[in-house]
């Protein structure tokens, strides 16, 4: 009896029927399962589940700020998840990365999966890549396409002299050129890192400047908050663009009160608001940033930043299974949140004929870029650092200091954080 146990047990193991049970401890701050992202997740996990018998999956999810505190707990506990998703920003995966915590990534792994130029670049530190980020925001420059026949406007601005030329076209007929959000500051001081570009066509500046292998005070930075600073008063923006938040610039782009408004990607959701009218929902579109006539910066240089990005524990004791996951994700993630308008992919998608016109727009401008610029400056460095240059950004909008003034006050800004790093 005991040899035909042994036997059974045996063709048992040999026949895969007696499979070891595995359980993946995941972590997010994707509360809701149910809608959007959390519920593209879910959906990814019960086919992963599927694909591997015996695979279960334990996910732990809070709103942001108490989930960065969880992994910081974990971290120390040198508990954390086996896959868990985390932020980019040098502030917070970096530290991970340091301190040896999560598992370095082959790079020829997620080649096939259509991630845009630059977006895994964003999760490369010391030239070695630590995740795969999962969605995209770009900067981009919305438009009302009857506000622009109404002032005689029959063909988009491809340079920012155009731009800025078509101020008195719209004030004219009582509608403001564009808007954005000026009170919370973020909005300008990612306008500038986009000036910045144009002139010298190199988006690896920034982050040579905080690694102090430049200086903020170098000509092209100087140059950078000229051109942004003859931008602000050019007239294209609203009367009391430093008192706007974000709610009232998007509304007053929402009732068809001003002709463009200038934020990011995530606002595609404008062609179906419906607190907005259908004639301004059939009419928006959007464009991408123009050039300066001078500058070396392309029309297809994107200014455009990675989030959702999905890391592995070093500690982890199923790393083949953890990678396999990514890579499963990564194949399966842009499909799943385009259909669903959960996020914007950091991959290629293509558009479904249901599509809105803007959200179509939205996918060739990402589709076009032939480089991207990664995380924004303001995220790159010390909270201290972000929170300087928004101040400084406010200062230079209302001509309190020069060009040159603002850049010597974010040089000074970017020394002091590079000795508290």
């Amino acid at each position: 009896m005991k040899k035909l146990i042994v036997v059974m047990l045996a063709l048992c193991v040999a026949g895969g029927l007696w499979a070891q049970s595995i359980t993946l401890k995941m972590g997010d701050n994707l509360s809701d399962r149910t809608t959007t992202w959390g519920a593209v997740v879910e959906q990814i996990n019960a086919e992963f589940k599927k694909a591997n018998p015996g695979v279960e999956i334990v996910t732990e999810s809070y709103p942001d700020q108490p989930y960065q505190q969880k992994i910081k707990i974990y971290a120390t506990a040198k508990q954390l998840p086996d896959v868990f998703k985390y932020w980019s920003f040098s502030t917070l995966l970096k530290p991970l990365v340091d301190g040896g915590f999560v598992m370095e990534l082959n790079k020829a792994d997620f080649a096939k999966y259509g991630f845009v130029p630059g977006s895994l670049e964003s999760n490369v530190w010391g030239g070695k890549l630590y995740g795969i980020p999962v969605s995209a925001d770009m900067w981009v420059i919305y438009y009302n396409k009857k506000l622009f026949k109404d002032a005689g406007i029959t063909t988009l601005p491809t340079t920012i002299e155009d731009l800025e030329a078509l101020a008195p076209k719209f004030k004219t007929q009582g509608i403001i050129p564009m808007v954005t959000d000026g009170k919370d500051a973020w909005p300008l001081s990612i306008t500038y890192d986009v000036l910045v570009e144009r002139v010298n066509g190199d988006f690896s500046r920034q982050q040579a400047a905080l690694d102090r292998k430049a200086k903020f005070t170098d000509p092209d930075f100087v140059e950078g908050a000229r051109q942004y600073l003859k931008f602000v008063q050019s007239g294209l923006f609203q009367e009391d663009l430093m008192v706007s938040d974000y709610g009232a610039s998007r509304n007053l782009f929402g009732q068809g009160k001003a002709a463009m408004y200038l934020m990011g990607s995530w606002e595609m959701g404008l062609a179906a608001d419906t607190n907005f009218s259908d004639e301004f929902r059939s009419n928006v579109d959007a464009f991408k940033f123009p050039v300066l006539k001078n500058g070396k910066g392309k029309v297809d240089d994107l200014e455009a930043w990675y989030g959702g990005n999905y890391v592995i524990s070093s500690a982890s004791k199923y790393k083949d299974l953890d990678l396999k996951y990514l890579k499963y994700y990564a194949e399966r993630f842009p499909g799943l949140a385009w259909e669903r308008q959960a996020t914007f992919p950091a991959q290629k998608v293509e558009p479904r004929p249901s599509d809105s016109p803007v959200a179509k727009k939205l996918l060739k401008i990402l589709a076009d870029a032939k480089k991207t610029s990664g995380t924004t400056t303001i995220d790159r460095s010390t909270p201290q650092f972000k929170e300087d240059h928004q101040n400084f950004t406010r200062e230079l909008s209302s001509a309190l200091i020069t060009p040159e003034e603002f850049c010597r006050k974010l040089e000074a800004s970017a020394e002091k954080a590079s000795k508290q790093q």
